[in-house]
Parts: C-alpha cells; sequence; structure tokens
C-alpha cells in the first residue's frame, strides 16, 4: 500500500520538522513531515513501514524562474538565449532549445551543482561559445510523468494548471524558491506493509484513523480535518442519494431513459449526471494521484480514482450516450455473467477472451465492463462526454479475485472488492463523488438522480441495511486474555473511542462497544477489542509469561488429523519429509516416458513463474522427489527414504470446465494442453477436493492431495554386523503403503499395473507404469464410499531410463498416492461385525497336509478350494469352524519336477457341538485330500 503523507493530511495534520537550506546566498526555509514519528508509530500498531520516497529531495536547487528575455543563438539556429529570473532580481544566462521558451514565461530552472533524476549534473558550461548557468527542465527531466496532450514536448510551462502548476500571480512572489515546494508536488510517500484483515488501511482516511489513535496515546499534538469532504460544498446529501436509490428503478437524465438488470444478486446503484465538463484535471488532483504512481486521464476519471484512494470506495464511470440500445432515449446496463468466449476490450486497449465464470456489466450489444476490475474502451469518459452513469456495485470478492487472477490484471479496485470494503459507505462515497467534479467546473453539473438493480423478479438488488455489531467488553478483560494489567481501564476506553468505537455504559467497570462499520470485517470479540488497544500502547508492553496450563489442539479442518497421522506414520516408517515448492518443468512427462503431457491431467501453466525453468504447478509429486535424491546424491548421500505430502493442481474445476482457456500460451503449449484429456484414474480431476471448505469450486484449478515417497540406494549398509548390504524390494514398498492405509482404518488391494491397454484380469492399465521397471510395478485399489474399486495410487522401482533422465544411479523405488480418493474411502460408513465372545467347550483338532501341486497354483487358489470342500462337511456332519488354513512350507529344488512344488499346510478347526472321534478325524482329512487332488492335481507326499 502507497500511501502520501500530503493525502492524509486531508484528513489530519501531521508534526512537521524544518530544514534550512541556502539558495543563490539565500536562506530558505522548507516544511517536511516528521517520519521520526511518524513511522515508529504505524509499525508499532501492526503496519510496517517498508520504505519511504521523499518527492522532491535532491532537487531543492531547481526553482521558480521567469524568462525575462530571449534572443536568438548566434552560432546555433535552433537554440535561443534566455534571460532567466532566479529570484532577487539575479539573472541567469541559459541557452535553451526548447521552442516554447518564451519572454514571461514561468519555468523550472535547475540551478548549478543541481542532479536530475536522470543524473544529469548540470554545471555553468560554454554552448557553442556562449556561456550558460542552468537548465530550463521539461516535466520529464524532473522525473514527472508527461501527458504529451496537455505537457507538450518542451519545457515545463509552470502556470499552466493542466501541468500541475500554479498562477502566475502566486509565481511572481515565488521566484527562486524550490518549484516542488511551490508547486505542492513535495511529498513523502510511505509503503505500507498492511495485513489481509484490514483493508481499511488501504486508504488514505483508515491511515488517518490509525494516526488518530497513535498520536492521542502519544500526546503527540494534531487536529481533525472536520469540513475536508466536497459532499459539503452540494446540496445533494448521501440521505437523498440513498433515498433515490432504494425507491427509483429508472432515472430521465435529459432526455434519455436508465435503468439497470442484475442477474449476480451482487448490490448496486447507479448515480446520473447530466452537464459534465470532461478537461484535464486541476493541478492538485492531478499531482496527488501521480505521486501515488497513477496516472492522471481526466477530472472525471481522476474523480474516481480520488474517491478510492481517499475512503477506499471504487466506483466507474460511463458515457451515457455511448451505451448501445435500440432506443437511443432508452438506455440500459446489465450485470450477468460472461457468455463462454464472449470477447471484450478493456481500457488498457487489450481484448480478452471471458468464460462463464467471470462477472461482467453489459449493454444490449456486449461486455462494457469487467465487474470489478476493469472498464472497456467502448463507453470509457473522453472529453466529448456530456452525461455519465456512475456504477456503485458490491462484486462477490471471490469473483473479482478469480477474473483479475485469469486475465493477469489486478487494479486498484479489484485489489479493494477483493479484501472487502466498507459497503455502508458507498451512499456517501456517491455523493463526495458528486461534490467532487461539481467543485472543480465552472458549470455545476446536473444531478439527475440514482436507480437501483433489479433483479429478475423485478426486486430492488440493493443493500440498504448494515447491522451494527455489538460487544459487551469489561475492566477484567485486559488480565483475562493478557495475563496482565496494562492499561488503566480509562485509557483503553479512551483508545477504542479514538479508533472509530462507541462507547455505552452498562456500569462503571462494563460497556457495550459498537463495532464501526470499517471494522466489520475483523473485530467480532472481547479478544478483538483487547488486541486493538494493545496494538497503540504496543505489544512489547505484554510481559512474557510461560504457558503452564495444558492445552488441547482443536483441527480448523477436519482432514487436517489425517494428514498428519499420515505425516507422522511416514516418518515412523524411516522416512523424512520434503518441504518444496508446487512448480514443475515442461519435459517432466517426457523424463518420466509417459505419453503426453496430459497423461497425468492438465497442468496449470503459470504467467509469471518464480522458477524460470518450472513453469507449471505440479500435478504429480514425483519429479520434484526425484530431483531431491539427485541432489542427496551429488552430496555423498547414497541411501535414504524421503517423503512429500501436498496438493497438486490441475487445469479443470470439479464440473469438468477447463478454467484458464489459453492456459500455456505463455509458454508455447497452448495447443498441447487443448487436446482431450483421458480417464486417468487417480489423477482425473474428478478425484480432487478432498480438504476444501468453500461453498463452490466451480471456475478453480481442482486441488488434489497426494502422498509420494521414495526409497534409493540400500535398504542396510554393510557394517561389521551385517556381511552384505540389503537392497530395497518392491515387497518394501508395497508394505510401507499397506500399513499407511490400514493404519488409517482402511484396507487395499494390489494388482499389477501395465503400460498398455492389453489388460487381463490380474493386470491393469495405469499412465504411470511407462515410468516404472516392467517386472516390478503394482497399482492399489480401495473401495469408495459407494463400494466401488477405485484406483488410490501405484508403487515400483523406476525404469533405467527414468533413472539416467534423472541422473540416478542407485536402485529406487517409489510411490504416489491420492489422499482425496483415501479421504472418502475413510468417510463412508463402516460395517461392524457383532462378535460374541464364548468359552471353548471341545478341544480343537488340527492336520498338516504336504502336496505336489503345479507351480502356478496360488496360495489363494488352494485357500479357496480347501475352504469349500470343507464347508458341507463341518455344517451337515462334524459342526466345527475352520479356524485357519496356513501354509508353513513351500519347496522347489532337487527331486522336485521343474513345473511342480511341493507345499505343507496347516488346518485347524474347533468342534461346536461334541468331540471330535476317529472317525470323524477321517472324514476331513479324506475331504482335503480328495479335493486338492481332484481339483487342483494334488499329489499328496508321504
Amino acid at each position: 500500500m502507497l500511501a502520501s503523507l500530503k493525502f492524509v493530511e486531508k484528513f489530519i495534520s501531521l508534526p512537521k520538522v524544518t530544514k534550512n537550506i541556502n539558495i543563490n546566498g539565500n536562506p530558505i526555509s522548507i516544511s517536511s513531515f516528521d517520519i521520526e514519528k511518524i513511522n515508529p508509530l504505524l509499525t508499532r500498531q501492526g503496519f510496517e513501514v517498508d520504505g519511504f520516497i521523499i518527492k522532491g529531495e535532491g532537487l531543492e536547487t531547481v526553482v521558480v524562474g521567469r524568462i525575462e528575455k530571449t534572443e536568438p543563438h548566434p552560432n546555433a539556429s535552433k537554440l535561443q538565449i534566455c534571460q532567466v529570473n532566479v529570484g532577487n532580481n539575479i539573472i541567469n544566462q541559459i541557452i535553451c532549445g526548447a521552442k516554447n521558451a518564451r519572454q514571461g514565461l514561468y519555468v523550472a530552472v535547475a540551478l548549478p551543482s543541481t542532479k536530475l533524476p536522470n543524473n544529469l549534473e548540470i554545471k555553468s558550461s560554454k554552448i557553442r561559445d556562449i556561456d550558460s548557468n542552468g537548465m530550463l527542465c521539461s516535466r520529464e527531466e524532473l522525473g514527472l510523468p508527461i501527458k504529451t496532450d496537455t505537457d507538450g514536448d518542451g519545457i515545463w510551462e509552470i502556470e499552466e494548471d493542466s501541468q500541475g502548476g500554479v498562477s502566475s500571480s502566486v509565481l511572481i512572489h515565488q521566484l527562486g524558491k524550490p518549484i516542488f515546494e511551490v508547486l505542492g508536488i513535495s511529498d513523502i510517500i510511505l509503503e505500507l506493509s498492511v495485513t489481509p484483515n484490514r483493508p481499511d488501511m488501504l486508504c488514505h482516511e483508515g491511515i488517518s484513523k490509525e494516526l488518530t489513535a497513535a498520536f492521542t496515546y502519544a500526546n503527540i499534538p494534531f487536529k481533525l480535518n472536520e469540513n475536508n469532504n466536497y459532499s459539503n460544498k452540494v446540496t445533494i446529501t448521501e440521505e437523498k442519494i440513498k433515498h433515490d436509490a432504494i425507491n427509483h428503478s429508472s432515472v430521465n437524465c435529459a432526455g434519455i431513459s436508465f435503468s439497470a438488470e442484475n442477474h449476480l444478486g451482487a448490490p448496486a446503484f447507479f448515480m446520473l449526471i447530466d452537464s459534465i465538463q470532461v478537461k484535464p484535471s486541476p493541478a492538485w488532483l492531478r499531482n496527488l494521484i501521480e505521486n501515488l504512481g497513477q496516472n492522471s486521464i481526466n477530472n472525471v476519471v481522476d474523480a474516481s480514482n480520488y474517491i478510492l484512494l481517499a475512503h477506499g470506495q471504487p466506483s466507474h464511470a460511463f458515457d451515457l450516450e455511448k451505451i448501445s440500445s435500440q432506443d437511443p432515449k432508452i438506455k440500459k446496463l446489465i450485470l450477468r455473467k460472461a457468455k463462454q468466449g464472449e470477447k471484450f476490450t478493456g481500457l488498457d486497449g487489450k481484448e480478452r477472451e471471458l468464460n462463464e465464470t467471470d462477472e461482467v456489466i453489459s449493454d444490449i450489444e456486449g461486455t462494457q465492463g469487467l465487474l470489478g476490475v476493469l472498464g472497456g474502451e467502448h463507453s470509457k469518459v473522453t472529453e466529448t462526454t456530456k452525461k455519465i452513469v456512475v456504477e456503485f456495485a458490491n462484486p462477490n470478492p471471490v469473483s473479482v479475485r478469480r477474473s483479475s487472477r485469469r486475465h493477469a490484471r489486478q487494479t486498484d479496485a479489484s485489489f479493494m472488492f477483493e479484501k472487502g470494503i466498507d459497503a455502508s459507505a458507498r451512499y456517501q462515497a456517491a455523493a463526495e463523488y458528486l461534490g467532487l467534479i461539481s467543485n472543480e467546473q465552472s458549470i455545476k453539473p446536473i444531478y439527475c438522480g440514482t436507480v437501483h438493480s433489479q433483479n429478475p423478479n423485478k426486486k430492488p438488488e440493493i443493500k440498504t441495511e448494515f447491522p451494527k455489531i455489538e460487544i459487551e467488553f469489561n475492566s477484567l478483560a485486559q488480565e483475562k486474555i493478557l495475563g496482565a494489567n496494562i492499561v488503566d481501564f480509562d485509557k483503553q476506553l479512551n483508545i477504542l473511542k479514538s479508533l472509530g468505537f462507541e462507547l455505552s455504559s452498562t456500569s462503571s467497570q462494563a460497556f457495550k462497544v459498537t463495532v464501526p462499520s470499517w471494522r466489520s470485517h475483523d473485530i467480532v470479540g472481547e479478544a478483538d477489542l483487547v488486541e486493538e488497544f494493545i496494538r497503540v500502547v504496543g505489544i512489547d508492553s505484554v510481559p512474557s509469561t510461560p504457558m503452564i496450563s495444558p492445552s488441547n489442539v482443536s483441527y480448523d479442518d477436519p482432514h487436517y488429523k489425517y494428514l498428519e497421522k499420515i505425516s507422522a506414520r511416514c516418518t515412523s516408517l524411516g522416512y523424512n519429509e520434503v518441504i518444496s515448492l508446487h512448480f514443475m518443468r515442461t519435459d517432466d512427462y517426457e523424463k518420466l516416458g509417459l505419453k503426453s503431457i496430459l497423461s497425468l491431467g492438465e497442468p496449470v501453466a503459470l504467467l509469471n513463474p518464480i522458477i524460470g525453468d518450472e513453469p507449471l504447478l505440479h500435478n504429480t509429486l514425483i519429479p520434484d522427489l526425484l530431483r531431491k535424491v539427485t541432489r542427496n546424491l551429488g552430496y555423498g548421500t547414497k541411501s535414504g527414504q524421503l517423503f512429500h505430502s501436498c496438493r497438486t493442481f490441475q487445469n479443470y474445476d470439479v464440473s469438468g470446465k477447463r478454467v484458464f482457456i489459453e492456459n500455456g500460451k505463455s509458454i508455447g503449449l497452448q495447443n498441447d494442453f487443448n487436446q482431450k484429456i483421458d480417464d486417468n484414474l487417480e489423477y482425473h480431476y474428478s478425484q480432487g477436493y478432498a480438504y476444501s471448505r468453500e461453498k463452490t469450486q466451480e471456475g478453480r484449478p481442482v486441488e488434489t492431495p497426494r502422498l509420494a515417497g521414495v526409497a534409493f540406494g540400500n535398504k542396510t549398509e554393510k557394517t561389521w554386523q551385517n556381511s552384505s548390504e540389503t537392497n530395497w524390494s518392491l515387497h518394501d514398498i508395497i508394505g510401507h503403503v499397506y500399513d499407511l492405509i490400514t493404519n488409517l482404518g482402511s484396507e487395499i488391494s494390489v494388482v499389477k499395473i501395465s503400460d498398455t491397454n492389453e489388460i487381463s484380469s490380474e493386470t491393469k492399465f495405469h499412465p504411470f507404469a511407462r515410468a516404472l521397471h516392467p517386472g516390478r510395478r503394482v497399482g492399489f485399489y480401495i473401495l469408495d464410499e459407494n463400494n466401488q474399486s477405485v484406483s488410490l495410487g501405484w508403487a515400483g522401482e523406476l525404469h533405467p531410463k527414468t533413472m539416467r533422465n534423472y541422473d540416478i544411479d542407485v536402485s529406487c523405488f517409489v510411490f504416489e498416492i491420492n489422499i482425496a480418493v483415501l479421504m472418502r474411502s475413510l468417510s463412508k460408513p463402516k460395517i461392524v461385525k457383532k462378535r460374541t465372545a464364548v468359552t471353548q467347550r471341545f478341544p480343537t483338532i488340527s492336520r498338516d497336509f504336504a502336496f505336489l501341486i503345479d507351480d502356478n497354483v496360488t496360495a489363494k487358489q488352494l485357500n479357496e478350494v480347501i475352504t469349500k470342500s470343507l464347508e458341507p462337511l463341518i455344517i451337515n456332519e462334524t459342526p466345527a469352524i475352520l479356524q485357519s488354513v496356513n501354509i508353513f512350507d513351500i519347496y522347489k529344488g532337487k527331486n522336485i519336477a521343474e513345473n511342480k512344488k511341493s507345499v505343507a499346510f496347516h488346518i485347524s478347526l474347533e468342534p461346536t457341538e461334541r468331540t471330535f472321534n476317529d472317525k470323524d478325524i477321517q472324514k476331513i482329512t479324506n475331504t482335503v485330500i480328495k479335493a486338492v487332488t481332484s481339483e487342483l492335481r494334488g499329489e499328496l507326499r508321504g
């Protein structure tokens, strides 16, 4: 936030210091703001002064002069010899080449020894054999903005009001004095750091309110400028504008009927003014806004900027006669959503393509403004404008932020709307705007009226009720919250009052405090009031006291405890956490061997990336982890485990719409990103938004929380205890992932994955399989809230080619899972099995078997055959519970055929109705032997 102390002084007087300088042998006193007093106070109250600029510093020897006489240079046809009065009737001869140099002209004279902003040092010299003692300057040479239409291309004519000067009747008494002081351009511009909860400090009135409290407590004399509002100079009051806005849906302005439709639900009203005189802004206004880095346009546009800078109230003026309509006598503006692909040319002359999430102001032909962000070129105010419509809308801050970011255009107005404006002051802002332009016109403008916008039900879309926040505050609050008595209760109340809070006594030690409208965004309770007065007193006044009472952590985000639990579990498994930025490179998909840049969804390209070669927001965490492995290897760390848990991003919202239409244009990938994406399992945009709490996600890139890990090098190193190293295996990584998931109370299934679409019942396709070793890669599947099996993630050993691409020369196993899918699985209702504890009444029987079976028979198949064969027997003949079927030995080798293996297993049954006899046990044994022999072609071994 740039703050002009000269601007602040329109609301409150500021302490000053005086310094003396010598110009042409004459002592001159110059008054300046005392920043040694002001800056510490603002910093103490929470608004750090990051820096400041003193306008006119070093240019004190640029003085007011008057050309008394000119004559042609004898040796140069384009030069003139000017005799210039620089004060006290001292005449300096100065050679000048400007065409507008003439007798009687008041000019800016840089005396010898002056150093200009362009580092040019002025010295007495000879120009074509003629002495020249000084320089006649243009605005540009003094570091001031140039308007070609009013400033011309010659030297600065400082008696011209449109050029930021003052009249000759004033200048005649100011010869030889510093020009920045005489013209009122001298100023101190502070760069304030404003916290997001204080949008009221984004205007100069807000800064003056903070300084009022600071000066009051510090006993620094000051005076409030009560009559600083221009609305005091006109008869149209805030109450009149509010009354008209509430009661009128249309208004007639010099024969043109105007109304407004509103399809957005955003409160808005419009003020119409006739007989406007559009001209260059007066010098005081031009100098004020140019000192704050803005361009002066004309008196009407600059008036809007003044109201914004002064009071934090954005507005926009349209030329009424330029609004398109079928009948030129009937005009209408419409607040609506933009149409997909609609074109809009802004005041900056740039054409933009809009989408359905943008909010606009339009007429019947097209968009006239991007609501809350930027006005349109077609209906802008120019010197031919006679009638204007001034819009005062309260657009949705989220919508303004989205449009501002999407179109890479942040204005002062959009920034204010994003942070939050004082909506109750909109009517006063309209009155102030009318008063300002009336004050600067010779012929007073005509107020036609104010209208509200109408929603589709023909009802007023306008905000008129602004409930006040009242807080009970007593003398015990300070000690309860701060743990100490720092300020007397009377001083607490005085500070709150100086900050604009209204107080009403309920008892001698208790008050009801009414929060001012401009602080309604962040003051909600008693603790906030304590914070207010302690800011003014100084936080260093609070003594440091150790915490002695235990506290319980309450998670703001219900999913946060799961994320913390996952991270803690990763740490317990030996992984070290990586904290990194959210960026990736455009060639990472190639290094990973993926099919295309869209294999894992469409990444979001940054318009102004922090890291030049990482212009994409990542949609997978793996590339960053692999670069960390490469760095560790380069530093000599040959083994390790790393994990990263954070969000990834895609250029789709939850409804499947692309967010940034020109995504990738800045890096030449727009055509690549325009291609259709595949249904890429857990990387699909529909699998995101696990922990977002906003009401709507439309128009925002999908955010998907993911967890990725990497184990590289050896699992254990060779030591005196270990004769050789132990390598990581895929089973280790599967075990880690299984541990993480079961630790959270869920279950997963593991399947092989392939990089082709030729899949079977035991193998499934996965886009990341291309990056992994063909024989060492698996996918993880989990049941979602609908009991459907969905892809959760994958694990595997890196393909040798992938390892070479990332300069990794040791074995490397990686995994990545989608936390959003896991969270949804955890949220589904759990099936709780009823368990009854009973005392076992009959002895358990167990038997061991050994069979020679085919090598391709799995343990799962063996278990299923045995269980299925015993079910009829234990239900109908030998009532029992099959407790377990456990394989305890598998042997392949000597005396075993090549395609065979010996499997030994143990079965255990618990009788439920009687003790088994030899006959019962023999039936069970025969059943098992028959099932394995017939169904699995097994051969019983002796």
